[in-house]
């Protein structure tokens, strides 16, 4: 099911939008080398938490408009093309199918992540060799980076009910441009209470990344209330998009 889920993408733009959301967090890394005069008139070096910092915070901001644009095509492609009936026919249970689109999401999210941090990540690899740096802070860039591909997944099954609602791309389109401007407004702030928005919980490890640069004295005491915030939209928007996609009608989008 994932890889006839995967076949329907082919002749798309959409595994495009994880190139779209790559480039930009790359490019940023490149920021690194611009030179930078330190307050005693030394010129600093490259900094790789800086590089992961830049990376990770570009990608979380631009992360709800394409994974809700990504999420809402692949649900909402059938009832917009009318093909819903057919998909409906086969022998597979409704469950399977939409396991099988949201693990497709998940799949384009690790993509859109693997591939934004490369440039960041082949410069710490080379500082690596050089001796410059050790591996902890490569493993720390990767650690966040993972935590950012879970945590941004956690959103989906939202863009997945507005989907299976409206049977359209536009309405999950508009949350997701919402849910960008939320989050892009609270990474400015770096305030530590931003994370309790959905959205912005991927923002909590790359803010924790780089305590120095976003001001973070310690731990945020906000990260657990986040997180089951973060599980309880996740579970309540899966079971209603779960339920309703069970319960829709054979002839819909007919």
């Amino acid at each position: 099911m994932i890889y006839t889920e995967l076949l329907k993408l082919k002749a798309t733009k959409i595994p495009w939008l994880a190139l779209l959301g790559a480039i930009p967090a790359n490019l940023v890394t490149l920021f690194a080398f611009l030179p930078r005069i330190m307050p005693d008139g030394t010129r600093a070096g490259i900094d790789i938490q800086d590089m992961f910092y830049r990376q990770g915070m570009l990608l979380v901001m631009i992360a709800p408009s394409i994974f809700t644009l990504i999420t809402a095509y692949i649900i909402a492609r059938e009832y917009q093309e009318r093909t819903i009936n057919q998909l409906f026919s086969y022998p597979v249970s409704r469950a399977s199918i939409l396991a099988a689109k949201l693990s497709v999401v998940f799949i384009l999210i690790a993509a859109t992540t693997v591939l934004s941090c490369i440039a960041a990540f082949v410069v710490g690899f080379v500082k690596l060799l050089q001796g410059h740096i050790d591996f902890t802070m490569i493993g720390l860039g990767l650690k966040t980076n993972l935590l950012i591909c879970l945590l941004s997944f956690g959103t989906v099954p939202v863009a997945a009910a507005v989907s299976l609602v409206a049977k359209n791309v536009i309405p999950a389109a508009v949350l997701g441009v919402f849910a960008t401007i939320v989050t892009v407004i609270g990474e400015i702030g770096h305030g530590q209470g931003g994370i309790l928005f959905p959205w912005l919980a991927p923002y909590w490890p790359v803010r924790h990344l780089a305590q120095d640069i976003a001001d973070n004295t310690g731990a945020n005491p906000y990260a657990v209330p986040a997180l089951i915030i973060l599980a309880l939209t996740f579970i309540l928007s899966l079971a209603f998009s779960l339920v309703y996609y069970m319960r829709s009608d054979v002839h819909s989008g007919s």
